[in-house]
């Protein structure tokens, strides 16, 4: 059996943290390690660990609050995975996720990246969203993927050959956070392969603390990574999709406007575009701007 690695990096995550465990110890395949890397946490997260007794859980800790990209690269170099998985500690899968994906990758030599469709869980209810799944090279549909919220980027139902990883020039961007695993997926689609699972293998819960709500930081490292690859020959079909930056920023200032605490100047990307965008905004009354934020 192939050795699965799976990364859970944490900062007290200790309110769901138990049920992401659980969801990792109940899987019908049991061939994998857990490098559990405790991001300076100061709740109860290392006694929830402590507690399984489980010898394929391996836990690290950080003597400081670190940024993901560099905290996901501190993970990546403990794994001893052939595969190589992502769970967040308030995120959970089904407990075939890690059978069914090996099985494909067993069956199809040519996979690269594997992932499938999840869930949504808001309070107690959870939600099926049907989304357009694509296979083989998809470069152009990351972006996509990632303004539309598709599951091609979502980071839970992941499941990536280690050996293409490796091919990369480093891993993790260290000046990346909430972007980190977006700057990772971009660089891999220049010659990774990609297929998906029809199933619903992960269960994505929105909460008050997702680090994904900051927006205001989000656009900070979108800007970051767009200028980053502007000279790259392979990754500049970025560019193809203005909306990649536009939209996000749009949604942005929506959010500000309606909150009340609307300030063109919190961008880091200037221009006529936004601009633009900030005087419609503002002689526009926030019902009809409630619309387009949905």
């Amino acid at each position: 059996m192939n050795l699965v690695s799976i990364i859970m990096t944490c900062h007290n995550g200790e309110a769901f943290l138990k049920e992401a465990l659980d969801s990792v110890i109940g899987q019908t395949y049991s061939n994998w390690e857990l490098i559990f890397y405790d991001n300076n946490s100061t709740d109860k997260s290392k006694a929830i660990i402590d507690s399984y007794q489980d010898d394929r859980i391996k836990y690290f800790k950080s003597e400081k609050l670190l940024n993901l990209g560099t905290i996901r690269n501190l993970s990546l170099n403990c794994c001893k995975g052939e595969y190589i998985c992502f769970l967040d500690t308030d995120d959970y899968w089904s407990k075939f996720k890690l059978e069914k994906q090996i099985y494909k990758f067993k069956t199809n030599q040519n996979i690269d990246i594997l992932y499938s469709n999840y869930f949504e869980v808001r309070n107690q209810e959870v939600i099926k969203k049907e989304k357009k799944m694509h296979r083989g090279n998809c470069q152009n549909e990351i972006i996509l993927s990632y303004i539309k919220g598709s599951p091609l980027t979502a980071w839970l139902t992941l499941m990536i050959k280690k050996s293409s990883i490796d091919k990369l020039e480093y891993s993790f961007d260290k000046n990346t956070h909430i972007a980190s695993d977006l700057d990772l997926i971009i660089r891999l689609s220049t010659y990774s392969n990609f297929d998906y699972n029809d199933e619903y293998f992960g269960f994505y819960r929105l909460h008050a603390n997702n680090e994904s709500i900051n927006t205001h930081k989000e656009i900070n490292e979108l800007n970051y990574i767009v200028n980053k690859y502007k000279q790259n020959k392979k990754i500049n079909f970025i560019f193809q999709y203005k909306n990649f930056s536009n939209k996000i920023l749009i949604k942005y200032h929506l959010i500000q406007k309606l909150s009340g605490n609307y300030d063109p100047n919190t961008s880091s990307i200037d221009s006529k575009f936004i601009r633009l965008i900030y005087f419609i905004i503002k002689i526009t009354p926030n019902k009809i701007l409630k619309f387009f934020i949905k």
